[in-house]
C-alpha cells in the first residue's frame, strides 16, 4: 500500500472480460438537478458506456481527477465528446457521516457552477446503500481513495483503477473506453440498421395489402 501511494491495486492494461466481468451496484443518491428527487444510478449507467468516478473526500476526488479530467487526460474527454451519446462520464461522491452529507449539500450551489449543466443529472451524492460484502467485490477498498471504474452498456465493470493515476495506467483507460465506446457504436448502427429495413418492410408490405385491395374493389 504504501508502495503504491495508498493505491488498492494497479489498474489492468486491458478490459476485462465481459463473461467473467462483475455488475456495478446500483446505489442511490441526490443530484446536482434542482429541486429532484433522490434516484438510482443504474437507469443513468444502463445503455451507456460510463467512466465513473468515486470518491469519499476531497484528496480522493483528487485522485480520482488524476485519471479523468480534462487536462490530465484530454483523449478522454475527446472520446467521450465525439462518441455521440455512446459515452458519458459520472460522478459519485459517498459521504455516509450525515454531517459532511449535510456540508455537501450546503456547497451544492458551487458544484452547480463548477459542473455544466448537462452533467447536473451524472453527479450523485450517495449516503448509504454501499456495504462491506460490496466494496469487497468491486475492489472499493480504502474509504481515503479514489477509484474509476470504466462500465459497458450492460453496468459491467470492463476496467478499474485507483489512487492516484501512474505510468501507462491513464492510456489503459483511453484505450479501453475506445474498445468499449467501438463496439457500442457498432452495434447501436446494426440495431438502427435492422430497425429501418423493418419500418420499410412494414411500409412494403402495406402498400401491398392495399394494392391487393384497390385491384379487388376493381373487379
Amino acid at each position: 500500500m504504501r508502495h503504491h501511494k495508498g493505491k488498492s491495486f494497479l489498474a489492468p492494461p486491458r478490459l476485462f472480460k465481459s463473461d467473467k466481468a462483475l455488475f456495478f451496484p446500483n446505489l442511490y443518491g441526490q443530484t446536482l438537478i434542482k429541486k429532484s428527487e433522490p434516484r438510482d444510478t443504474t437507469p443513468v449507467l444502463e445503455g451507456k458506456v460510463s467512466v465513473v468516478s468515486v470518491f469519499s473526500s476531497a484528496w480522493a476526488e483528487r485522485q480520482a481527477a488524476s485519471f479523468v479530467v480534462e487536462k490530465n487526460n484530454p483523449e478522454l474527454h475527446q472520446l467521450v465528446r465525439g462518441s455521440g451519446g455512446v459515452a458519458q462520464m459520472v460522478q459519485i461522491n459517498i459521504e455516509e457521516n450525515a454531517m459532511k452529507a449535510m456540508l455537501i449539500r450546503l456547497f451544492m450551489p458551487s458544484l452547480r457552477r463548477r459542473i455544466a449543466g448537462p452533467d447536473w443529472g451524472r453527479y450523485f451524492l450517495v449516503r448509504r446503500g454501499l456495504t462491506d460484502e460490496i466494496r469487497d467485490a468491486i475492489g472499493l477498498l480504502n474509504s481515503k481513495v479514489g477509484y474509476i471504474y470504466l462500465l459497458d452498456r450492460n453496468c459491467r465493470i470492463r476496467w478499474a483503477g485507483s489512487g492516484v493515476c501512474e505510468g501507462d495506467e491513464k492510456d489503459g483507460l483511453v484505450r479501453s473506453a475506445k474498445r468499449l465506446i467501438e463496439e457500442a457504436s457498432q452495434r447501436k448502427g446494426e440495431k438502427t440498421a435492422f430497425q429501418t429495413s423493418t419500418r420499410l418492410g412494414e411500409v412494403a408490405k402495406t402498400k401491398k395489402s392495399n394494392g391487393e385491395q384497390v385491384a379487388t374493389a376493381a373487379i
